[in-house]
C-alpha cells in the first residue's frame, strides 16, 4: 500500500524578528520624512495663537496631518513585516493570521520606542526653547523698565539741569551748605561792602534748596531781593519781583519733574504688567498646545497600531498567496 508523506516545517519562533525589524525600519523612516514634509508645511504641531476660523483650519489640518503620518507609516511598516515573515506550514490558518497580526503590532511598539526616543530630544529642544521663549519676554519687560526709568531719570536731570543751569554742583549736591549759609549770612545785604562771589554763592545755595525742597523762606527771599538790588540797578520792590518770578519758576519746573517722574514710572509699571502677561499667556497658549499636541498623537498612535495589525495580516496573506502591493512590485 502506498503511503503519502507530507513534511512539515517544525515550528519556530512565534515572533520572526527580523521581519519586524524590516518593518519597522520602514515604518520609521516613512514617518520621518512625511514629518519632515509636514514641519515644511507648519504641520508639524499644534500651536494654538487664537480662536478664529484659520487658526482653527490650521489646528484641524494639523491633528489629521498628524493621524495620516502615524496611520501611513505603520501600515507601510506592518506589511513589510507580515509579508516578509515566514510562515510555519503547521499552522492554522487562523493561528497564521494571528501570528501576522501580533508580528505587525510588535512593529508598531518598536517604532513607538524608537519614536519616543527620537522625539525626546526635539521635546527637551522644545523646552528650552520655551523656556528661552519666557526668559526673553521677562527680559523684555526688564528692559522696558530700564528703558522707562532711564527715561525718567533723563527727564527729570534735563529739566533740573534747564531750571538750575546757573547752580554751582557744589550747592546741588551738599544741602549742608544752605543750613551752613543760612548760619553766616548776613540778614541785610549792603551794597557797598558786599562781596559779589558770597553774594552769588549765597544765592546759589537759596536757589538750590528751592530745586530740592520746593520751599523758600521770607528771610530767604529777602536777602535774594538784597542781592539782587545790590548787583543790579533794580530798586528793592523791583527786584523783590524778580525774586518771586524765578521762585515761582523754580517751584513750577520741581513740579513739572516730579509729574514727569511720575507719569514715566506709571508707564513703565504698566509696561512691566503688560509684558508679564504676555509671558503669562505665552506659556500658557504652550502648555494647552502641548497638552493637545500629546493627546492627538497618543489617538493616532493607537490608530496606528490597529493599522499596522491590519497591514500585516494583509501582508501576510500576500505572503501565502504568492502576491505582492503593486507599489513594491518591479516591473522591468
Amino acid at each position: 500500500m502506498d503511503t503519502t508523506i507530507t513534511d512539515k516545517t517544525p515550528d519556530g519562533s512565534y515572533v520572526d524578528w527580523p521581519a519586524i525589524f524590516a518593518g519597522t525600519v520602514v515604518a520609521v523612516a516613512i514617518g520621518l520624512l512625511l514629518t519632515s514634509f509636514g514641519a515644511a508645511l507648519g504641520l508639524a504641531s499644534i500651536t494654538l495663537d487664537g480662536t478664529d476660523d484659520s487658526s482653527t483650519l490650521e489646528l484641524v489640518l494639523t491633528a489629521l496631518w498628524l493621524v495620516i503620518t502615524l496611520v501611513a507609516s505603520y501600515l507601510a511598516g506592518g506589511y513589510i513585516a507580515g509579508r516578509m515573515r515566514r510562515r510555519v506550514e503547521s499552522a492554522t490558518e487562523d493561528e497564521v493570521t494571528a501570528r501576522d497580526g501580533i508580528n505587525g503590532l510588535v512593529v508598531w511598539g518598536l517604532g513607538s520606542v524608537i519614536t519616543a526616543v527620537m522625539l525626546s530630544t526635539a521635546f527637551t529642544f522644545a523646552a528650552n526653547t520655551a523656556g528661552n521663549v519666557a526668559a526673553g519676554a521677562g527680559k523684555a519687560a526688564g528692559t522696558v523698565v530700564e528703558a522707562a526709568g532711564s527715561a525718567v531719570g533723563g527727564a527729570a536731570a534735563g529739566l533740573a539741569d534747564a531750571a538750575g543751569a546757573a547752580i554751582p554742583d557744589e550747592a546741588k549736591n551738599d544741602p549742608t551748605d544752605y543750613l551752613s549759609n543760612q548760619l553766616l549770612r548776613p540778614n541785610q545785604v549792603n551794597p557797598t561792602t558786599a562781596d559779589p562771589e558770597e553774594l552769588a554763592q549765597q544765592t546759589a545755595s537759596i536757589m538750590a534748596n528751592v530745586y530740592r525742597t520746593g520751599e523758600v523762606s521770607e528771610e530767604d527771599r529777602t536777602y535774594l531781593a538784597g542781592a539782587v538790588a545790590a548787583r543790579t540797578d533794580l530798586t528793592q520792590a523791583q527786584a523783590k519781583t524778580r525774586v518771586d518770578t524765578v521762585v515761582t519758576e523754580a517751584q513750577d519746573a520741581r513740579q513739572e519733574a516730579e509729574e514727569a517722574i511720575a507719569a514715566a514710572k506709571a508707564e513703565a509699571e504698566q509696561a512691566a504688567e503688560e509684558a508679564k502677561e504676555a509671558a503669562i499667556d505665552a506659556a500658557q497658549a504652550a502648555r494647552n498646545a502641548a497638552i493637545l499636541t500629546a493627546f492627538v498623537l497618543a489617538a493616532a498612535s493607537l490608530i496606528a497600531g490597529v493599522a499596522s495589525v491590519a497591514g500585516s495580516v494583509h501582508g501576510g496573506r500576500h505572503r501565502d498567496q504568492g502576491r505582492l502591493f503593486a507599489g513594491l512590485t518591479y516591473r522591468g
